[in-house]
């Protein structure tokens, strides 16, 4: 192994490890949604709104986030996003009134986008050429794994000092860890192209290679080309139902708890499920790698229809765990598959932009359905309505997948039109 690969894979680690405790503390927010009900009394569509601002503040800032990530260093965003995370949790242990939940939730859409998903695929993207997928995949497994873990940690925590104390479990490791890590280990390419041209000369020889380094351009689409695709439109279509299914995620615990298990058996439920999504964020990368994104894609949203019908018929324990393995599965390939299908049909140009701008259709989505799904469990008293409809919308998303095509057929249409045939 070079020194450069090294590198890289200590990179991956060091995003595993910030992608484990922040996205782990996201991830585990179903355990705290019962007792934070108890303590305000608030209604189930009313905490929903909390919990769920971040997603459309996070959408609403995407496209800048992106846009940023495209032409800043990718770790300043991680540094500062990662610290006011780690600070928001500790806010959140302190919150009195339903306007600090909201407040501070908000933030939490921001800040976390802004420390882990733009950021984090444009470093791995940039190091990695061969085995990105593989790379992706053990990197984005510290989300769902650390929500395995935390949901755990975080139900002890719970139990043994209340959520306040809960939530202060959440923010020590950000602060602890996660900075530190981002900050000593963590660096794009470019920073190590620059220190490895430096340390083969003195300063000015290093300055005038710099400077007679051509810029680097990556292959794909630039922002307004790549609007004008089929596939960047079937991205949003794809994203925007993707977000809508997702509403049952802050009901998970409350849902199995009203159909007759207890609150410990519905947490063991919920970190299973993000077990299975750990194994589907490591081997989703390598499937994509094989297979192509957009065919694993049509597999994998096929794969979370079929766990959605698991959840339906979740009184029954084997129906839940179809809900474990296969919509478990799904969710943590499609995390690593998204960005990989927009490397496959738009490529890498203006990656950030397009993550930013089609993130916002998942994210407005993400953000009304749980407000959604908490509303019809308010007036009807059940579940069962969301869930079906949940199953329709992943079931067109895998149909929807085979209109994707290929960054050589989409940069096709904007290829210079030959003389001759001009002149025709």
């Amino acid at each position: 192994m070079t020194d450069r690969d090294r590198q890289r894979w200590i990179i991956v680690g060091a995003i595993f490890a910030t992608m484990f405790f922040i996205w782990g503390g996201i991830n585990c927010g179903a355990v705290f949604f019962v007792p934070v009900l108890k303590t305000f009394g608030w209604t189930r569509a009313k905490l929903s709104v909390a919990v769920s601002i971040g997603w459309i503040t996070g959408g609403a800032a995407g496209p800048l986030i992106g846009m940023i990530a495209d032409r800043v260093n990718p770790k300043k965003m991680m540094i500062v996003g990662a610290t006011i995370t780690g600070l928001l949790w500790l806010g959140l242990s302190r919150a009195t009134t339903f306007s600090e939940f909201l407040a501070i939730n908000g933030l939490f859409g921001i800040c976390v986008g802004a420390s882990t998903s733009i950021p984090t695929t444009l470093i791995i993207a940039g190091w990695f050429q061969d085995r990105r997928g593989l790379a992706m995949g053990i990197a984005y497994s510290g989300a769902t794994l650390g929500g395995a873990a935390i949901t755990m940690t975080a139900t002890y925590a719970i139990g043994w000092g209340g959520w306040r104390f809960g939530y202060l479990t959440l923010a020590l490791p950000i602060l602890i860890v996660v900075v530190p890590a981002i900050m000593i280990f963590v660096q794009t390419t470019k920073s190590a192209d620059a220190r490895s041209v430096a340390a083969g000369g003195d300063g000015a020889a290093a300055a005038r290679a710099r400077a007679a380094a051509p810029p680097i351009i990556l292959p794909g689409l630039e922002l307004a080309q790549a609007r004008r695709t089929r596939s960047f439109w079937v991205i949003c279509l794809v994203q925007m139902l993707a977000g809508l299914s997702a509403g049952m995620g802050a009901h998970f615990i409350a849902y199995l708890t009203g159909i007759g298990y207890t609150p410990a058996t519905a947490a063991t439920a919920m970190s299973l499920y993000l077990i299975g999504t750990t194994a589907g964020t490591l081997l989703g990368g390598p499937i994509a790698d094989r297979f192509g994104a957009r065919m694993a894609m049509v597999v994998t949203f096929g794969s979370a229809a079929v766990g959605m019908l698991g959840l339906l018929g979740a009184s029954n324990v084997m129906a839940l765990g179809v809900n474990i393995v296969a919509g478990g599965f799904a969710a943590g390939a499609l995390a690593v598959q998204m960005p990989l299908v927009m490397i496959e049909s738009l490529g890498m140009r203006r990656l950030g932009s397009v993550m930013g701008i089609t993130g916002v259709f998942y994210t407005f989505a993400a953000f009304a359905s749980p407000i959604a799904t908490g509303r019809i469990f308010d007036v009807t008293g059940r579940y069962s309505i969301a869930i079906t409809a949940f199953f329709v919308m992943l079931a067109i998303c895998s149909v929807a997948m085979l209109g994707m095509r290929p960054l050589e057929r989409e940069q096709a249409q904007f290829a210079p039109i030959p003389a001759e045939s001009a002149a025709s």
